[in-house]
């Protein structure tokens, strides 16, 4: 059986956590101390922890932002491109590495 590729560019990012947006306008995503489990959420009710709050900067906070489940990477990448231009460059490379981070850390998953 041949092992399914998939295109990058194809793919639509989807958050999934909750997160605050902080008065300048950036992101902190908010991940469960203890996990989202049913064990967790007893752990949490004892010791009664805040989240792990993970800060994005205003380029991170775009692509957060972009990550609804409806717009694919290559959408993504246009996007931050018009937004913050040479800045941004190399867009794509830098947005695969930025979404693959989120990917490991949990924090999106591609919509399906």
């Amino acid at each position: 059986m041949a092992k399914e590729t998939r295109n990058l560019y194809e793919l639509m990012p989807q958050q999934r956590r909750s997160f605050e947006t902080l008065q300048d306008g950036t992101i902190d995503v908010l991940i469960p101390r203890y996990g989202n489990n049913p064990v967790g959420r007893v752990l949490k009710s004892i010791f009664n922890q805040r989240p792990v709050r993970v800060h994005l900067d205003d380029i991170g906070t775009r692509v957060w932002l972009l990550c609804d489940g409806s717009r694919s990477v290559q959408d993504i990448g246009r996007s931050l491109h018009d937004e913050f231009g040479e800045r941004i460059e190399p867009v794509y490379d830098r947005l695969e590495t930025f979404l693959n981070q989120m990917i490991r850390a949990g924090l999106i998953d591609w919509a399906s």
